[in-house]
């Protein structure tokens, strides 16, 4: 079976590149009204297009020299996008889902606390409900893209005095509302700032802006981290992105460095893994193409994807030598391509061991693989279905 993509003669692919060439320099919004950004979706927001479609139209855009939409506004294509079209309101889907598919509002998730850690379900930030709005108050840490979006998916607990898990509700809130502060966090990479902590100062969101009912949050969230596990788990060496094993590869080869047998040998053992993800990937593709939802695989995937990007990058700056360790002096080349924010070895090889960390750490990963797909029992947490604000008592004593 060929897993490699149509080749270059294939009508569906003529027919992307000739619609592009037609559109030299397009606009974000011109993919979106095309359907090129999400084309897995149903129209009027993408083509329905099968796994080998998306593909093609994926790759065809990167051909074109444009960067794909995904990398711009990831958290509505990848992420919370799809839960407008299955939880979200014909008025919520029509005012925010055209502005982030043309990534003119980019979009961010509020849902990391410093008190809650891996645990979602531990959140503390409140939303009360007063009259046709809600009253938020809370922190928020580690949230990509806050300092840059115009709209935050955030998730806050709406009831306390029901189990952790199912007070909780999802917003969508506009990231210019009074009481809103954002701080960046700054990191070693030297690159502009990838994260921020945000605060909620009393910030009024109307109540037309609840995304689902009441008590859905915990629900929702989990179906979106796990769409993002998938998203994040393609070949690349950062949470898909960034050169892959192929490209270090290529690179090895043109430098000149791939004759060394140990080299080469751990060159070849991460080239194979780096097939599996492609391939599971494609997989996954495919499940979304038939309507499955993601579930716990996409943590399977995320904990393979994570220590291979960090193992392919730690290769790439020791076949380097003593060049490696001079900032924009590599000597190991990277053939052309779209690779998203992390597109030199530098870059990349700084923020490597953020990845087993975010989006779920691997300890985190490792409990969800033996609960819901080996069937182990449960880790013990004696406060889960506690009311909230026992377990806040608790603490406070």
């Amino acid at each position: 079976m060929d897993f490699n993509l149509p080749a270059d003669d294939d009508p569906r692919r003529i027919e992307v590149r000739q619609w592009l060439g037609q559109h030299p320099g397009c606009s974000y919004r011109q993919l979106a009204e095309r359907g090129f950004t999400v084309p897995h979706w149903p129209a009027p927001w993408g083509l329905g297009a099968d796994p080998e479609l998306q593909l093609i139209v994926d790759d065809e855009i990167g051909r074109a020299g444009i960067r794909a939409p995904h990398h711009i506004n990831p958290v509505p294509i990848n992420n919370c996008g799809q839960s407008l079209l299955k939880y979200g309101t014909p008025a919520q889907r029509q005012r925010f889902l055209e502005p982030a598919l043309a990534c003119e509002e980019i979009w961010c998730m509020l849902f990391s606390e410093p008190d809650a850690g891996s645990d979602v379900g531990a959140l503390r930030t409140s939303a009360r409900r007063e009259g046709d709005h809600y009253v938020v108050r809370g922190q928020k840490i580690w949230t990509s893209l806050a300092d840059r979006a115009q709209l935050g998916v955030l998730v806050a607990r709406t009831d306390s005095s029901v189990p952790k898990h199912e007070g909780l509700s999802q917003f969508l809130v506009d990231m210019a509302s009074p009481g809103i502060t954002i701080r960046p966090i700054v990191d070693m990479t030297g690159e502009s700032g990838e994260y921020n902590e945000v605060f909620f100062d009393d910030v009024i969101v109307p109540a037309d802006r609840l995304l689902g009912k009441e008590g859905e949050g915990w629900k929702i969230s989990m179906q979106q981290l796990q769409t993002e596990r998938v998203a994040l788990s393609r070949p690349g060496a950062i949470w898909g992105s960034g050169p892959s094993a192929r490209d270090l590869i290529d690179g090895l080869i043109a430098a000149g460095r791939i004759a060394e047998p140990l080299l080469r040998d751990e060159a070849a053992r991460i080239y194979i893994e780096g097939e599996i993800l492609r391939l599971l990937a494609l997989r996954s593709l495919s499940d979304r193409m038939n309507a499955k939802e993601a579930g716990p695989e996409g943590a399977v995937r995320k904990l393979i994807a994570a220590p291979h990007g960090q193992k392919l990058l730690d290769l790439a700056k020791r076949s380097q030598g003593v060049s490696g360790l001079v900032r924009d002096r590599n000597v190991l080349p990277m053939t052309p391509g779209e690779r998203g924010p992390f597109s030199n070895w530098d870059h990349a090889f700084w923020w490597s061991p953020a990845v087993t960390l975010g989006v779920g750490t691997q300890e985190i990963l490792k409990n969800v693989v033996a609960e819901r797909v080996l069937g182990l029992p449960r880790e013990g947490d004696p406060t889960r279905k506690l009311p909230w604000t026992e377990v806040l008592a608790a603490r406070a004593k």
